[in-house]
């Protein structure tokens, strides 16, 4: 490509920066010329001027040189800042001090005044900051009436820190956002009174409700990065009774690394409104029973199993065999195995746990040293109208598995449980509940240590309620409750992983561990503050539908049993069910071949009985 069609090319870009550097460059003579009119009491002296003279033009020509250095004409006037401002005074300072040198080295017989220099500094500075500033002020003033027709939202900044000055001053910044900030709160008494940007902290945050009615606020800021959960708590609480929207921001180590705009404000994760703080524990007893292992996780493509994968991979195991019967699922945890972690000693099975002739040759072709077993069907209602596919999959599935690790000396086998298995009123949890006794059956048939971890809901896995619920608000504006008395136990799903790891450490054969998850979370005051932070108002933008049991669900979940004896673990987080005697073992079996046939045949009340048979706690319907 030649010159001319470059030029050709960047004709515009080419124009504006001429237009600049003249711009500019007559700012920057008239400077002198207005420096001598000061200088001599508004009386022309044309010698003292420089500005057509030889003399002048190599000025001119100084000036432009600096000019480009320090990339004046490239400058976009609407976003002046600090440097831009700082580059102009670089420019004229540094022209003034090389063309005053040649002045004195080499024309020191020619007629110029220093007073006339050092005014024509001043004001050469002052003229070329000020054009580019007015013109960002019109800027602004042009975009704040572009959208002074919309009616802006009012929000109050909670936080007077350092974030909330941040957000502040991007708020104010940036109008399009199309934000009016009518004040902040912060619990700091020293603070009352004081202004960010104009802006007043008008007291504590216990006046949240009444400056939200009063200044008929829509948006709640929270800009605390490091605030705990119970402070997102209280705010909440604050407001349930009002319609505004509660938002907030991400971590401090954000703000110390310079991240933090108004483009970070996100939504109050439902996360943060869990009764409890998140649980980290240390991981050294994880590692030595992972590291250089072979470990194979079924229902790896699942929430819980893709996330056991992901954890697992940060012990440096020899070879992670992630199994699951759907292909989908086995792809995106590779896939995040490979480009996220960076770890590349997996093998995909894509393999149905029924399969009882696959799974053998799998065990006896890679020799798993522990397996997660994550893989069943979890859906209460679904499992209540195919209970044959909850005895097939959930119990003779995982039997395959208890076989096939005896077999081939597997180390260890943790099985993932669920807080329906207590008292099961479903088919789902007796199904569970069945695995857990048959987990108890298996211990001392070989070298193999068979652990349970039992647990609630977690928050965000596929199908939970959470996700129900932002399929609801985005598609019918509807959400659906069973009973409003319902209560359920939450967990993050990387903290529930975390804490399984944890078990399988723990576990001797034979045990039950429970997770402790806090207190329960009634499900109608989840919905409700769910909706809020959406965005939403219950009965006015989102409905709540009660609709009933769908069939097998509790009122209020239980994690362990009356007749169940608890004791503590070395991990606060972990409690173990102390191991009580069995049914006979021959009567346990026999029931299970019974169980079979009629899934197998599709007898749905022979299952229901069978199970109640083998479970006497059971209450199916």
């Amino acid at each position: 490509m030649n010159i001319l069609t470059k030029i050709r090319r960047n004709k515009s870009v080419i124009i504006g920066f001429t237009e600049k550097i003249v711009l500019d460059l007559i700012l920057y003579n008239f400077s002198t010329l207005l420096a001598v009119l000061l200088r001599f009491d508004f009386s022309v002296k044309k010698s003292f001027i420089h500005i057509d003279d030889p003399v002048g033009i190599l000025s001119n020509f100084i000036f432009i040189a600096f000019a480009v250095i320090f990339r004046l004409p490239e400058q976009i006037w609407r976003y002046v800042s600090v440097k831009e401002i700082s580059d102009v005074f670089f420019t004229v300072t540094f022209s003034k001090i090389v063309y005053g040198l040649f002045l004195y080295l080499w024309k020191p017989n020619i007629r110029w005044s220093r007073g006339v220099y050092l005014i024509s500094w001043f004001i050469a500075i002052f003229f070329l900051t000020g054009i580019r500033i007015f013109v960002r002020i019109l800027m602004e003033n042009n975009k704040h009436e572009k959208i002074s027709t919309r009616r802006k939202k009012r929000v109050l900044v909670i936080g007077a820190g350092d974030a909330g000055e941040k957000v502040i001053r991007e708020i104010v910044e940036h109008p399009q956002l199309n934000y009016e900030i009518e004040g902040i709160l912060d619990d700091d008494i020293r603070k009352k009174g004081g202004k960010i940007h104009g802006y007043t902290v008008i007291g504590p945050i216990d006046r949240l409700p009444f400056i939200v009615e009063e200044r008929k606020i829509d948006v709640v800021l929270v800009a605390i990065p490091s605030a705990p959960r119970r402070l997102f708590r209280k705010i909440i609480s604050l407001v349930s009774n009002t319609p505004v929207e509660v938002k907030t921001l991400p971590g401090i180590w954000e703000i110390i690394d310079g991240k933090v705009s108004i483009s970070s404000i996100r939504n109050v994760k439902l996360e943060d409104l869990l009764p409890r703080p998140e649980i980290i524990t240390e991981t050294s007893d994880i590692r030595k029973y992972i590291e250089g292992k072979r470990i194979l996780v079924t229902g790896a493509g699942g929430s819980i199993g893709s996330e056991i994968v992901r954890q697992v991979a940060s012990f440096n195991p020899e070879t992670l065999l992630i199994l699951d019967k759907g292909e989908n699922g086995v792809f995106n945890v590779e896939m995040d195995l490979r480009e996220k972690l960076h770890f590349t000693d997996e093998i995909p099975l894509i393999c149905d746990i029924r399969n009882r002739e696959k799974v053998f040759k799998i065990f006896e072709k890679f020799k798993p040293h522990v397996v997660f077993h994550a893989a069943a069907h979890k859906h209460v209602p679904l499992m209540e109208k195919n209970p044959d596919e909850a005895v097939m999959n959930n119990i003779f599935g995982t039997k395959n598995l208890l076989d096939a690790s005896i077999v081939n000396g597997v180390e260890r086998f943790v099985n993932i449980s669920t807080d329906k298995a207590v008292n099961p009123t479903s088919i789902m949890g007796a199904s569970k509940r069945v695995i857990e006794l048959m987990l108890k059956h298996y211990t001392g048939k070989g070298s193999t240590v068979f652990t349970s971890v039992r647990f609630g809901n977690v928050l965000g896995s596929a199908g939970s309620v959470i996700k129900i619920f932002e399929k609801q608000i985005r598609e019918t504006g509807v959400l659906t409750i069973t009973d409003p008395n319902m209560e359920r136990y939450f967990m993050l799903i990387p903290e529930a992983v975390q804490l399984v790891l944890h078990a399988g450490a723990l576990g001797k054969g034979g045990e039950i561990f429970v997770l402790k998850m806090g207190e329960r979370v009634n499900i109608m005051e989840l919905a409700k503050t769910y909706v809020k932070l959406s965005g939403f108002e219950v009965g006015k933008d989102i409905k709540i539908k009660i609709i009933g049991n769908r069939g097998g669900e509790k009122i209020f979940e239980e994690l362990w049993s009356e007749n169940e004896q608890l004791e503590k673990t070395p991990n606060p987080y972990i409690l173990r069910i102390k191991t009580t005697g069995l049914n006979n073992e021959k009567a346990f079996f026999t029931n299970l071949s019974i169980l079979k046939n009629a899934a197998e045949n599709l007898e749905f009340n022979e299952i229901r009985k069978i199970f109640m048979k083998i479970i006497p706690e059971a209450k199916l319907n």
